[in-house]
């Protein structure tokens, strides 16, 4: 815009606000943003003419966290317009100012009508203007000269967006305020996409933060989630860079003014002409040392009156987009060994097992009935490996068609075969990188597939479906099945040295009707766990509930006995559970009791039936007497003679 259009059009401006100002007449050219501020700040009672803002106290530290993430982006934006009058401002939720950069002269100007650290600039107490405003209605606004309601402000034009969190409250204000004269829509576009960045990282550090809420394990990694950023101009020559990706590529040395093509031997980003790419993987060479860095690359054109004057380009660390992928994802494992329920002695043997070859990073097969609680114990085994803190990737290769199992394990390139996604797919060899990837049903798997999977498992390689690139991997892998290898090996439907190589960690486990004294915990733990979930309170459980569930074989394993409890609960309103609450077939073998019978009495169960309510009442008698449906008196004859000290 020419300086007369500016000036032209600032007296316009200027002629409306009197009109408002002293004879409350609105322009109906006027913008719906400004004027609707306009009657706000009259009806707020703002003071047009008050000579400087308000600083009120404020506690900077509250705020310290945005602060720090903000500067590197504000000092970005400030290298850009350095030396022209402008200032780049963070404020908080409240349009207090928080942080200023800008330069001397113009610092000291905006001192003199206090707009500084600690400044009041919200609606409510400055009238219209880019901060306050841009709360308000909660989207980005550029307030030009007499726009402003207060006169102190009506020599800046400002650009404002507001920056908000992962659950789309406002945190913050980031604004760029100059002489009005140098009023440009670009400007407000800056902000806009700064904002866009702060938020993307407060996005990522906020999920780094919960995940290591949840899993102390992954703190190494949340310190690491900032992207490295490039501004080049449109010949590749680089404007700015930033420390992290200094640090991101190990590099030390002065990279603005060079050419783009000095620092990398093979970036295959277009950096003369304005391409949007997202999400482009590639493998970087750094000059002169040849090092290669495995990254994620965005590039975003930036404009100035449509004129295309530079691109920013940001690099991710590739492992670390896919450990975020996969936390969002649920490629995370979240069982652990105290998770898991059992006291039967060989049970027990199986879990010290387990134990022992999450301490090694040897490869593990698992071997049991289906519902026995293979996976469940596959993700323990992750969770107390070193591997803790890296993906757990499971895939069930019984459940995928065998020509699809190979695009799913090893990936595939753009055109690797009809359909393929363009830009290609990492399969879950590159995904489980650093990590553990569960091989489900591995007995399913067909003999060519076989041939490529021990190929990968003995060189930690994997090359994609239809490409030539050689992409190491790092990966423990944990095989399971309900199948007898050895025997599929005999048959000729598994390859022997597959099978020695998985089997070096060899963990069988029992089936649930081996192990029936742990029925009754699991049966509580099923029951407990749905009750909280159906919001009921949990029921009084007879012996003749638990005596039947311990004489059914349960063909289906733990699978089956979680599926027989909720369809229980599901189908009962009494708060007293029994035999007859239980379905059909749980009674194959033992015979359904009457709904007069009295509870069996088998000592085995009554004991059982006697500790376990000790154990969910915390020891108090009266509650477990009560849950038992029988006195304290009859409780504690019940404990003498099963020789129970509690």
């Amino acid at each position: 815009m020419e300086a007369v259009d500016v000036n032209s059009q600032r007296e316009i401006v200027k002629e409306n606000w009197k009109r408002f100002i002293f004879n409350d007449e609105l322009d109906e050219r006027l913008s719906p943003i400004v004027k609707e501020s306009w009657i706000r700040s009259k009806k707020w009672k703002v003071d047009p003419f008050q000579p400087y803002g308000r600083i009120k106290p404020i506690n900077k530290e509250q705020y310290q966290y945005l602060i720090d993430l903000s500067i590197p982006l504000m000092e970005g934006l400030y290298s850009i317009v350095k030396g022209s009058g402008f200032l780049v401002i963070l404020c908080n939720e409240n349009g207090q100012l928080l942080k200023s950069i800008g330069d001397p002269d113009t610092l000291e100007m905006a001192e003199k009508i206090r707009f500084v650290e600690g400044a009041d600039w919200s609606e409510r107490m400055m009238g219209t203007n880019a901060i306050g405003t841009s709360i308000v209605i909660d989207q980005p606004v550029q307030i030009f000269a007499e726009e402003h309601y207060s006169q102190i402000c009506q020599s800046w034009t400002c650009s404002a967006a507001p920056i908000h969190d992962s659950k789309g409250r406002i945190i913050g204000v980031l604004n760029v305020s100059g002489p009005y004269e140098k009023v440009h829509p670009h400007t407000l576009g800056m902000v806009v996409s700064a904002v866009k960045a702060i938020e993307y990282q407060l996005k990522l550090n906020e999920n780094a933060e919960k995940n290591m809420m949840m899993q102390r394990f992954l703190e190494a990694t949340t310190n690491n989630m900032k992207e490295g950023i490039l501004i080049i101009d449109t010949e590749g020559k680089i404007i700015k860079a930033n420390d992290q990706l200094k640090k991101l590529l190990c590099l030390d040395r002065h990279l603005e003014g060079k050419r783009i093509n000095e620092i990398f031997a093979n970036l295959s980003i277009p950096s003369n002409r304005p391409v949007n790419l997202q999400n482009k993987e590639l493998h970087l060479k750094v000059k002169p040392s040849g090092n290669i860095h495995h990254v994620m690359v965005d590039k975003i054109p930036i404009y100035k009156d449509s004129h295309w004057i530079g691109s920013m380009v940001m690099l991710k660390e590739i492992q670390k987009v896919r450990q975020f992928v996969n936390h969002l994802s649920g490629n995370q494992a979240k069982i652990t060994f105290d998770d898991i329920i059992g006291q039967e002695p060989h049970f027990l043997q199986k879990l010290n097992e387990a134990k022992l070859a999450a301490a090694t990073d040897s490869n593990v097969l698992i071997m049991g009935e289906s519902g026995t609680g293979k996976e469940m114990l596959a993700q323990a085994i992750h969770n107390a490996s070193k591997r803790r803190n890296k993906p757990f990737i499971a895939i069930n290769c019984g459940g995928i068609p065998r020509d699809l199992l190979g695009s799913e394990l090893f990936g595939y390139v753009e055109g690797a075969f009809t359909g393929a996604k363009k830009g290609g797919s990492a399969g879950k060899f590159e995904l489980a990188d650093g990590g553990t990837l569960f091989l489900d049903e591995i007995g399913e798997m067909s003999l060519e597939m076989q041939v490529l999977l021990l190929r990968v498992i003995q060189e930690k390689e994997v090359t994609r479906i239809g490409g030539h690139k050689v992409i190491p991997v790092d990966v423990r892998i944990i095989a399971a099945t309900n199948k007898n290898l050895r025997e599929e090996v005999q048959k000729g439907s598994f390859r022997e040295d597959l099978f020695f190589r998985l089997n070096v960690m060899p963990i069988t486990l029992p089936p649930l009707r081996e192990r029936k004294e742990d029925i009754p915990l699991l049966a509580r733990h099923f029951i407990g766990k749905l009750c909280q979930k159906l919001n009921k309170p949990f029921p009084e459980i007879r012996p003749d509930f638990l005596e039947a569930l311990m004489q059914y074989d349960w063909p289906g394993n733990i699978r089956e006995l979680q599926n027989i409890i909720e369809r229980t609960l599901n189908r009962t309103t009494d708060p007293v559970l029994s035999a007859k609450d239980l379905p059909d077939e749980v009674f194959q073998i033992f015979p359904r009791p009457k709904m007069e019978e009295a509870a069996l009495h088998r000592d085995d169960i009554k004991k059982q039936s006697i500790i376990q309510a000790l154990y969910v009442c915390n020891g108090n008698i009266s509650k477990a007497a009560r849950q038992l449906g029988i006195s304290r008196s009859t409780f504690y004859r019940q404990m003498k003679k099963y020789n129970i000290a509690y």
